[in-house]
């Protein structure tokens, strides 16, 4: 029994690995409130998650509010684009479909706007996936982020049908679970994001240097980040 609780043990790690998760999305739901810093939210939660997938994490809320610092800027300007983005895409769902009270009146040009609109949804749900991601492990502007995101997404597309369908269940679960609800304010968004670390990690690893190996002691330390190098490393793949 002595040896099931010992710190080095699976089930303590795994418990503290869970608490860790149970903060990060704490931290995350919280910083959501604003709405408009949701996207900088959920960039600084994948910051955490991947350094999580290669045990390189320390301290949560520190790295946390580091990534939020750095990154506030870039990752408001792309939510604020992909939510424009989505409310155009409804509006024109909504034109196409009659709900607004009318109709084109022409079925041709109708079904035409039907596949453009599921063409660019795709499009759409494909650099969404990786771009928080992407932003929270390589330096870019927003142009390139947004730019790579999609092609990374087409060139790894395994890996990005997996996440959609991940957070699709995720949010099947939320809207008709009622528990999921509680589950989604203490642990859902960040098991969900840990789990999509775990391919997005694969993915980006081969957009790196070989010797990219970022930890938190460099970082701490003031030694040479691999960091600096992730943007060129990035371009250079593309």
């Amino acid at each position: 029994m002595g040896k099931f609780f010992n710190l080095d043990s699976p089930f303590v790690q795994f418990m503290n690995r869970v608490a860790d998760l149970m903060w990060l999305n704490i931290l995350f739901v919280i910083c959501c409130i604003p709405v408009i810093t949701i996207g900088d939210s959920i960039t600084a939660m994948y910051y955490i998650t991947l350094k999580m997938t290669r045990d390189e994490e320390s301290y949560i809320t520190k790295g946390f509010f580091k990534s939020f610092k750095q990154n506030f800027v870039q990752a408001t300007i792309i939510w604020l684009i992909f939510l424009l983005l989505g409310g155009l895409l409804v509006l024109d769902y909504m034109i196409v479909s009659g709900r607004l009270g009318f109709s084109i009146g022409n079925s041709s040009v109708e079904s035409v706007m039907q596949v453009l609109l599921i063409a660019v949804l795709i499009f759409y749900l494909f650099t969404l996936t990786f771009v928080f991601p992407l932003l929270s492990k390589f330096d870019n502007s927003v142009k390139n982020t947004i730019k790579n995101a999609f092609i990374i997404s087409v060139r790894h597309f395994p890996v990005t049908l997996g996440c959609i369908a991940i957070w699709i269940l995720a949010a099947l679960a939320l809207i008709y679970i009622p528990i999921m609800t509680l589950f989604s304010i203490f642990i859902l968004f960040s098991v969900v994001a840990f789990g999509c670390s775990f391919m997005y990690v694969r993915v980006f690893d081969k957009y790196l240097p070989a010797d990219a190996t970022v930890t938190e002691e460099n970082e701490e330390t003031g030694e040479a980040s691999p960091d600096e190098n992730e943007e060129t490393a990035e371009e250079s793949a593309l």
